[in-house]
């Protein structure tokens, strides 16, 4: 129930309010009385109400001094003022310090029923949406792990970008990640759930769960005496954990392999099965999290020559066979080859500095593929080149050859650019040349079919049937070529032709408007006005006065 205090040196008026109020109607209860400001403080302190009413002017204390005093020590309570016609003055003051409302005296029941009422309406809403947000907390905090989880295994797998906030959501969480190593835990049980009943699947599902806490358990007890840790699990069979680095801070390998050896020793004792661990090199910044991810991954695949139960370093997979791969750098070449083939200098720009950034990023790659890949991808551009003169694609062998030994010649990876950016430059600008003059072909086609189907009912559909093309790129081509739409070329050419006929008497306006190909003469009168700005017959009249002069 809600508290309510009447302050009033007046002890009828305070009888009276107790009295006449159902307090029980707004689920209100008095808890107490006052007779001046002073003891009115005593009892705020200790009762802490949620109601004040009080008067404006009382010995020791007036109401205004106490507005103050009370919304500091309840600044959420409702305080009612009681005052007089000639304290009006006062009462509009109280309002700008903070109480709810004022009652003139004498005091009618109707209106101190209305205020409690609209007090307490207040209150319970205030009340209500703070315990609204007060679960709202709880519920958040509760989920707050699987929040962070969330975050970190996007950061790993690199599913965001620089502005979706999802960085300074994570830092404001606690997981600011600057120099890291990343290291991949991985159960050496397959973890195939073998088939049985309902029951011993869900058992079996619901121990796998368990080992992954286990082990996420575990990492963070064993590495947080040196690291901040971050865990995440990534598959039934894998967890990936992220060590951050204090400032100033330098990790050796053995200390790792010591503590990942300690990690090994304590999940076989304690749940009777081995991990096998793959760390990393060193990272800086978020945005390596999903590199230092390939980087274990690529490790634990050679668990397969190592065995289970092992430690496997990034930094020692020199002795091993690196697989490379190449599938971005086959996608970038995909990619420029079709903005070639199209013609866009922009686009194919675009594609060629992302093709160089994804070579370089491959860095001490085989010279020889790397080379083989640079031949490939001119001669591919050249045999573009020469399809626009002959129509086919030639072998030259020749060419080929001399291309070959230039590439060969080549010992650095400036002069391949070089080449290929070249080749790229030289092909975009011919098949750019050979679009717009096939387009400029093609749009004369079109404007010489108009000039002689003007008159029919004829769409952009059509023509475009009639010339083989998309009604797509026709459209772009009359924008682009005339600055104009299909529509409004062949409304003008129409509106052209009419002006011809118009000056001849003999026709009339609407036999003027089917023989341009509008039968709607209603519409054509709307359609010579918005092109000529004056109506047919204007028009006619106009044209006849000339040519009597």
């Amino acid at each position: 129930m809600f508290k309510v205090l009447i302050i009033d040196d007046e002890p009828i008026i305070r009888k009276g309010i107790r009295n006449i109020v159902n307090w029980d109607n707004y689920d209100c209860e008095v808890c107490g009385e006052a007779g001046d400001g002073l003891a009115g403080k005593k009892m705020i302190e200790s009762e802490r109400p949620d109601i004040i009413i009080t008067d404006i002017r009382m010995p020791e204390v007036d109401g205004l001094t106490m507005i103050g005093e009370i919304k500091e020590i309840i600044p959420d309570s409702k305080i009612i003022i009681l005052t007089g016609y000639r304290d009006f003055d006062y009462a509009q003051e109280a309002i700008k310090l903070g109480a709810f409302d004022y009652i003139l005296k004498p005091t009618k029941i109707e209106e101190l029923n209305a205020v409690i009422a609209r007090a307490v309406k207040e209150l319970r809403f205030k009340y209500n949406k703070a315990a609204e947000i007060q679960k709202l907390r709880r519920i958040y905090e509760k989920n707050l792990p699987f929040i962070k989880e969330k975050l970190l295994f996007n950061m790993i797998y690199g599913t965001f970008s620089d502005t979706d906030g999802t960085i300074q959501q994570a830092e404001a969480l606690g997981m600011k990640i600057k120099r890291f190593i990343l290291g991949i835990v991985e159960n050496d049980d397959n973890g195939e759930i073998k088939n049985g009943s309902d029951a011993e699947d869900e058992k079996q599902v619901q121990e796998s769960q368990l080992y992954q806490f286990g082990i996420i358990s575990t990492l963070e007890e064993v590495f947080s005496d040196r690291f901040t840790v971050l865990c995440v699990s990534i598959s039934r069979r894998r967890v990936a954990f992220v060590l951050i680095l204090k400032d100033g801070d330098n990790v050796e390998q053995n200390f790792i392999n010591s503590k990942c050896t300690y990690l090994q020793n304590i999940i076989q004792n304690c749940f009777g099965f081995t991990i096998s661990v793959a760390i990393s090199t060193q990272g800086d910044g978020y945005k390596q999290l999903p590199e230092k991810l390939k980087e274990c991954k690529e490790a634990l695949e050679h668990k397969f020559y190592l065995g289970a139960n092992c430690v496997i370093f990034y930094s020692d997979l020199g002795t091993f066979f690196k697989y490379t791969d190449y599938s971005e750098l086959n996608d970038r070449q995909k990619e420029l080859i079709d903005n070639v083939k199209a013609g866009n200098p922009e686009a194919s720009s675009k594609s060629l500095a992302l093709l160089f950034d994804c070579i370089n990023r491959l860095g001490n790659s085989d010279k020889d593929y790397i080379k083989n890949f640079y031949f490939n991808t001119i001669s591919l551009i050249n045999s573009i080149r020469v399809s626009l003169v002959s129509g086919e694609k030639p072998k030259d062998e020749g060419t080929l050859a001399s291309l070959y030994k230039m590439i060969e010649k080549c010992d650095n990876i400036s002069d391949l650019n070089a080449i290929l950016e070249n080749a790229v430059n030289q092909t975009v600008t011919k098949v750019h040349e050979y679009n717009n003059n096939n387009m400029k072909l093609l749009l004369r086609r079109a404007v010489d079919f108009l000039d002689k189907h003007y008159m029919e009912q004829i769409t952009l559909n059509q023509v475009a049937e009639k010339l083989y093309v998309s009604n797509f790129y026709l459209s772009r081509m009359f924008k682009k070529e005339l600055g104009i739409n299909f529509i409004d070329y062949l409304n003008e050419l129409r509106i052209n032709k009419a002006k011809d006929l118009l000056t001849d008497t003999k026709y009339k306006t609407y036999e003027v408007a089917e023989a341009v190909g509008v039968p709607n003469s209603h519409y054509f009168s709307k359609l010579f006005r918005k092109y000529t700005g004056m109506t047919a017959s204007e028009y006619r009249e106009s044209a006849m006065q000339k040519s009597q002069k």
